[in-house]
């Protein structure tokens, strides 16, 4: 339905429609929560329903995006997730906003976020009420080591490699070192276009990853990685923005 309303209803005004509508289900937060994300200014700590812990945000137009979106409406949980994870990796955190959602959906997971840009800072305070299960690392999740400079791009950060950046490229082989039962089973991706390099090493290390969650930009992303995907083994479905695939009944039997 989402998807046939786009095609139809011009942008600007699907935008305006749907953010009446998450203010509408927001209702279930509280008067005084709708009337401070509307009207206020600053930050806002809220206790949301969906979430363990109380979360920081500022109110400012990114911030409330991720907010609404998210948690309000329950996107970053969207499509056919598993029922239960023990390991959960966030590429691309923003301000810890996903990372919350699934730490409270998964109450015995551990979540390793990495947040290159300037939201890390807001990000490790969100992260810190839920202690060691949460570990935030300010790099970026890239196909090569080395070190990067970064670009703000609203709500997410993009990373290219550049000898004199400051902020370091972690791969997945290091990444699944952090792994308790070495596999990883949420993979959330959203790293602004790097997700093509990322990719072109996918064999090392996708048949160790159960889940993945999928932001993809640009037309060579949208058009060879889902193919990498289904040849690895998943099935795929369209969620929103996201891609999810999960791993077949049939590749987990091979």
């Amino acid at each position: 339905m989402k998807a046939i309303a786009r095609k139809v209803i011009p942008m600007g005004i699907y935008r305006v429609l749907s953010r009446g509508y998450s203010y509408l289900l927001a209702w279930r937060e509280g008067p005084v929560c709708i009337a401070k994300m509307a009207l206020g200014c600053g930050e806002m700590t809220h206790h949301f329903g969906a979430l363990q812990q109380p979360f920081t945000f500022r109110l400012i137009s990114e911030d409330k995006h991720v907010v609404l979106g998210n948690i309000i409406r329950n996107e970053a949980l969207a499509g056919p997730l598993p029922p239960d994870a023990r390991f959960i990796v966030d590429a691309g955190g923003y301000i810890g906003d996903t990372a919350a959602m699934f730490l409270s959906r998964y109450p015995e997971s551990t979540c390793v976020v990495l947040e290159p840009g300037a939201a890390h800072g807001l990000a490790a305070r969100n992260l810190a009420r839920y202690g060691r299960r949460a570990t935030l690392l300010k790099a970026a999740l890239m196909g090569n080591v080395g070190t990067c400079k970064i670009a703000e791009a609203e709500t997410g950060t993009q990373a290219l490699h550049d000898a004199d950046g400051n902020v370091d490229a972690m791969t997945m082989s290091q990444i699944l070192e952090l792994s308790p039962h070495g596999r990883i089973d949420i993979l959330k991706v959203d790293i602004e276009g790097a997700e093509n390099e990322l990719f072109q090493s996918a064999e090392s290390w996708l048949h160790l990853v159960d889940c993945i969650t999928i932001e993809l930009h640009g037309e060579k992303a949208k058009n060879e990685i889902p193919i990498k995907l289904e040849a690895a083994g998943f099935d795929l479905s369209q969620n929103g923005y996201a891609l999810v695939a999960v791993r077949s009944r049939r590749a987990n039997q091979r």
